[in-house]
């Protein structure tokens, strides 16, 4: 019985194996700026529906529970106070909600009604990259969500 012969098996090369890593370092090169960009819109973006959620949640326990309540703005965070309660550590209706990394908010303190109108006015988002999202209510209390400008990376 005769065995076929042993073909010789090759591997990769130690050149060929640091030819293929330069090539996945240069792409990567190229690839991460871009990605740090959009991870700074997503973020920005993530805030701005933690935001209007917040609002919507502050206008839903106005109308349900037939009072005022507020919707504050602190640089990274937003919160719902109910304005009646006298006790400093029960006016947060809800937690205090944090904004993403590198995400700031301002704006004046939104104000809504038992019957869900607002005392309207502009929040603005801003990231890193200085892409900002404006909200906007509404005296209706209605809730307008609105991206304005881009990342200038």
């Amino acid at each position: 019985m005769r065995y076929p012969a042993l073909r010789s098996v090759r591997g990769f090369t130690y050149i060929e194996l640091l030819f293929v890593i330069a090539i996945f370092a240069v792409l990567a090169s190229v690839t991460l700026p871009a990605l740090n960009g959009t991870m700074a819109a997503y973020r920005l973006r993530a805030s701005a529906d933690v935001v209007a959620s917040e609002l919507d949640a502050a206008r839903v326990m106005a109308i349900s529970r037939g009072a005022l309540y507020e919707v504050h703005f602190n640089g990274s965070q937003v919160s719902v106070i109910d304005p009646q309660e006298t006790n400093p550590t029960d006016r947060y209706a809800r937690t205090p909600k944090r904004m993403e990394d590198g995400v700031t908010v301002s704006g004046t303190t939104i104000v809504f009604r038992p019957r869900g109108s607002a005392v309207g006015g502009t929040i603005s988002l801003t990231n890193e990259g200085g892409s900002t999202t404006s909200i906007r209510v509404e005296v209706s209390g209605k809730i307008v969500v609105r991206e304005s400008s881009t990342d200038t990376n």
